[in-house]
């Protein structure tokens, strides 16, 4: 039995007039989110980035060649503040993966691009963060990947229209 089938069991002991059911996946969940964030951690520090950092530059290649986008786009495709958004790019242009240019299309508007340096580095970081991935999810196998892969957007769609609504209220 591992340490959550006791919670619950305990929980369930302890208010027995209660459905209980919910709290093992949640604990789970919130495990996962401590063990991602020590994995992604692990991953990025031989390049001496952030998840944030690194979200930057992978949200530059995803938008394509050139590999730029408006920081207006990034703090919304990266749900991030704007000032947070500032921070990450600073640092990122004082390494040189990033440069800031006015936009042609609007004078009061710039432009962030990966630089070919910031380009390198990604790739090396997308191409460590596959093959750390593939080896935490080997022991699963492609099929056991694809059904918990599933399970998993159910469960983000849940908390996605709970945030909805959260923020309608």
């Amino acid at each position: 039995m591992s340490w959550i089938d006791d919670l619950y069991a305990a929980w369930g002991r302890e208010y027995p007039h209660l459905d209980v059911s919910a709290l093992p996946p949640m604990v789970r969940l919130a495990r996962l989110s401590i063990l991602i964030d020590a994995f992604q951690h692990e991953v990025l520090e031989p390049f001496e980035l952030t998840p944030g950092d690194y979200g930057v530059l992978a949200a530059l290649r995803r938008a394509g060649s050139p590999y730029q986008l408006s920081p207006t786009l990034l703090t919304s495709r990266l749900q991030r503040s704007s000032g947070g958004i500032t921070k990450m790019l600073k640092r990122l242009e004082d390494r040189g993966f990033v440069k800031r240019a006015p936009d042609p299309d609007d004078r009061r508007g710039s432009l962030v691009r990966l630089t070919k340096s910031g380009l390198a580095v990604q790739e090396r970081i997308f191409n460590a963060f596959l093959t750390a991935s593939d080896d935490v999810f080997a022991p699963l196998g492609r099929k056991s990947l694809r059904t918990a892969d599933q399970g998993l957007a159910q469960v983000l769609e849940a908390f996605e229209r709970w945030a909805s609504a959260e923020e309608s209220s």
